[in-house]
């Protein structure tokens, strides 16, 4: 009974410590580097315009375009919640001229992408989706060749929008990279909270969290008439 206690134990406590390792990207506290050069660092205050790339925790986010308008390339607080996101404006639509967001990690080695936070993906700038956007997530399995596409769903501008978790399948799993693309009009287009190479752990249900501490009781209690 005792060996059964020590190994649930320690099972949780192996849980705890993965979760607590997962590379998240939340876009706060990395460098960003400008077209026309000069760097900055996110710190959900500042809003930088015309980004070239951005990197933080290990990864690199590549804008894509023509890059001759600062508006379509933005990292930082852009939607003034006190909170850095990222927010491109495709060429599809009336502000921009993006053409694709790329994601790598800059030692160049496989990861798995397991979900992120959609903030805005609209054909109205600065105004609710109509349902038809036609925005893709897709996998690089070789880095260079699309191996697996995903239509996104559509999402209203800004935190005032449903901001859906978009959770990905095994299709993401040991990537070197992945892009986003559109393939009608798109305006605007942001998101928040990459988790990579470990999903986050979903928060236990109260029904749970009593069931796991009766069974601690239980193996308590047994443990010590074993000792008896």
């Amino acid at each position: 009974m005792r060996l059964r206690f020590a190994v649930c134990v320690g099972a949780l406590l192996l849980g705890a410590a993965g979760s607590a390792h997962a590379a998240v990207i939340d876009f706060t506290g990395g460098t960003v580097y400008l077209i026309g050069g000069g760097t900055g660092t996110t710190n959900n205050s500042v809003v930088y315009q015309g980004v070239d790339y951005y990197e933080e925790n290990g990864f690199r986010l590549d804008f894509i375009g023509p890059g001759t308008d600062p508006f379509e390339s933005i990292v930082g607080d852009y939607y003034v919640a006190g909170n850095d996101v990222i927010h491109g404006h495709w060429d599809t639509g009336l502000y921009g001229g993006l053409t694709e967001i790329r994601v790598t990690k800059t030692d160049g080695t496989a990861f798995d992408l397991n979900y992120f936070i959609l903030t805005s993906n609209t054909d109205a700038g600065g105004a609710p989706a109509s349902g038809n956007e036609r925005t893709y997530i897709n996998a690089l399995q070789d880095g260079t060749n699309i191996s697996y596409s995903m239509l996104l769903p559509p999402d209203d501008w800004g935190f005032g929008g449903v901001n859906p978790q978009v959770y990905l399948d095994n299709n993401f799993d040991g990537i070197l990279a992945f892009t986003y693309t559109v393939a009608n009009r798109v305006d605007c287009f942001g998101m928040d909270n990459f988790y990579i190479d470990e999903a986050p752990p979903p928060a236990p249900e109260p029904s749970t969290l009593i069931l796991f501490g009766t069974g601690l009781l239980a193996a308590a209690r047994a443990s010590r008439r074993a000792k008896k």
